[in-house]
């Protein structure tokens, strides 16, 4: 993930968070939070492997099992929610007396940039966030970025996420089945 290795690269979009963050300092009303967070998700969306998926909800899981997990075949129904909701992660980033030091920003960042597939019904943070099994992603290969808020949704995603339905049925069978 070149968010952690590429050095000129970190460099560099450490750089625009630092000038947007002394743009907020010169012209707060000009960068609320809202303009903040659309633009930071710009530009560290340079990185293919952004938005970091690290679960699945059940719900979503199972619709894609209706599809044989192709995303695809599935009406807009599909999305990647943030555990830490994007505009809390804006306000640690600019909401303080001086820009965050690098190493500090890309930790933060890369925490808060992971996020669960669910239902678009699910992706609402009003309410809590929603259980989910997780998805052993460490250098975000499996579901890279498609488009800011979308995805690549390859065979190796299918058949990822079919193995996993397929273990979760047979657990459930088990349970079932053990005091029987």
């Amino acid at each position: 993930m070149k968010l952690r290795t590429d050095s000129r690269l970190r460099q560099a979009l450490y750089g625009l968070y630092v000038a947007l963050f002394n743009a907020k300092q010169v012209c707060p009303a000009d960068f609320p939070a809202g303009r903040l967070t659309t633009i930071q998700t710009a530009v560290m969306g340079i990185e293919n492997y952004g938005w970091r998926v690290v679960g699945i909800t059940r719900e979503a899981l199972d619709l894609l099992a209706t599809a044989d997990f192709n995303k695809n075949k599935l009406p807009r129904a599909l999305c990647r929610g943030h555990i830490v909701d994007r505009i809390q992660t804006t306000r640690s980033l600019f909401d303080r007396k001086d820009p965050m030091p690098l190493e500090d920003f890309f930790d933060t960042f890369l925490h808060n940039d992971r996020t669960v597939i669910m239902l678009n019904t699910q992706n609402d943070h009003t309410k809590a966030f929603p259980a989910f099994i997780e998805i052993d992603n460490p250098d975000s290969v499996l579901f890279p970025n498609g488009s800011l808020i979308s995805w690549k949704h390859r065979k190796m995603e299918c058949e990822y996420l079919r193995k996993l339905h397929s273990g979760l049925s047979e657990k459930r069978e088990d349970d079932s089945t053990e005091c029987a």
